[in-house]
This record gives C-alpha cells, sequence and structure tokens, in this order.
C-alpha cells in the first residue's frame, strides 16, 4: 500500500499528495478547541497520547492535549478522560500513564481517569479503545488531539465505525510554523490510509480492510 501511494504521488506530480496536505490543513483550521454541547451530552474525553521527551515527561503538544482534557473535564463533570497510548521506549513510562500522573498533579481525581496503554500507534490506540470502551449507544466521545494530528486521527475513528465529536487541543486555529514538517509527514500518512482503503474496497481485499475498518 504504501509504494501504491507513492505511485499515485509520481503519476499525479504530486497532486494527490497537495490534495491531503490541503485537508491536513482544512480540517486543523476548522476544528473548533470546545465541546458544541458544553459538556451535557459528554460522556468521555479521549486524548490521543504522543512520544515523551528524552526524560520520559509529556512534551509541550501532549502538554496542551491533556490541558484541553482538564478544560473539557470541567464543564463535563461526570465524564471520564480515556487516555491512549502505549510505551515507546523498553523500560519506560506509557504515554497514557505519564498523561494521567499529569491529570492526577493538576487535580483531576484518579477515578475520573482511563488508560489505555497496549498500542503503538493512533490506529491501536483507537482499534484498543474500540474494543474496550464502545459499543454504547448515543455516546460520542471528544476526540482531543493537536490540530496536525486532527485529519489523520478522525479519519481512523471514522473507518473504524467509532462515533466522534474532534477537539483540537490548541486555541489558535493555523497551526505554527513550526509544526509544517508535522503536517506534511501528517498528509503522507493520511494519502497512504485513503489509498490503503479505497484500493481494499475496490478488490474487495479482506486483509487489509480487517486491519483498517
Amino acid at each position: 500500500m504504501m509504494a501504491l501511494s507513492a505511485i499515485l504521488v509520481l503519476l499525479s506530480l504530486g497532486m494527490t499528495l497537495l490534495c491531503s496536505f490541503c485537508y491536513v490543513l482544512w480540517v486543523a483550521w476548522r476544528t473548533p478547541s470546545n465541546d458544541p454541547g458544553n459538556g451535557r451530552a459528554c460522556q468521555r474525553i479521549l486524548v490521543l497520547g504522543m512520544r515523551l521527551d528524552a526524560a520520559g515527561r509529556p512534551t509541550a503538544a501532549y502538554q496542551m492535549r491533556l490541558a484541553r482534557a482538564i478544560t473539557l473535564g470541567l464543564r463535563a463533570p461526570t465524564a471520564r478522560i480515556v487516555l491512549l497510548g502505549g510505551q515507546t521506549r523498553p523500560g519506560a513510562e506509557s504515554e497514557a500513564e505519564a498523561g494521567a500522573t499529569e491529570l492526577r498533579a493538576r487535580g483531576i481525581p484518579a477515578e475520573r481517569i482511563q488508560v489505555e496503554d497496549r498500542s503503538r500507534h493512533t490506529l491501536e490506540n483507537l482499534l484498543h479503545y474500540r474494543a474496550r470502551f464502545a459499543g454504547n449507544a448515543g455516546d460520542r466521545p471528544l476526540l482531543v488531539t493537536s490540530r496536525f494530528h486532527l485529519a489523520r486521527s478522525s479519519l481512523l475513528a471514522a473507518g473504524l465505525n467509532i462515533p466522534h465529536i474532534p477537539c483540537a487541543a490548541e486555541d489558535r486555529r493555523l497551526p505554527p510554523v513550526r509544526h509544517v514538517p508535522r503536517m506534511v509527514f501528517e498528509s503522507l500518512l493520511v494519502h497512504w490510509y485513503v489509498t490503503a482503503r479505497v484500493f481494499a474496497r475496490l478488490t474487495g481485499n479482506r486483509w487489509v480492510l480487517a486491519r483498517i475498518t
């Protein structure tokens, strides 16, 4: 699928990748950083993890996701905060556990925090979440992540039939210049995912579909 994605980029002279980048930017721009229901129907707040820094602590971008979850949690006092993210280095604390430690330090009661720390990347995050938590009628959790990551994470969640409301960690709608390389990387991953999904549906490839839906 990666090779096919690369071929499509070459055949289109980069236009398909440009479309992917524009989509990542558009989603980053349009997604609000608040709950449109003001917490009234919110049962869960999902926070996607991020690789920890060299000292094993949440990075600045991950801190912003956690801060947004706290703000949302205060508006929805009965909602659980579900942290997703496994170990990125052997022997280190998982992303989810590091986030839980941060939330407890900021006054969020431990009973409101749930963790899923077996996953290695966003797709596994959401697969494990679906297996453990999803399926409740009317449950549309808030999906909190960085603006550069919103397009891919929301596409993956939709592909897995996880109803959700995307929510940006940052107030600022336009990602800073320093995030442009990360957005280009996200565009490549979005292009790869869409290519795989379309190819699998057109060819009836059940193995690929089973991995991403």
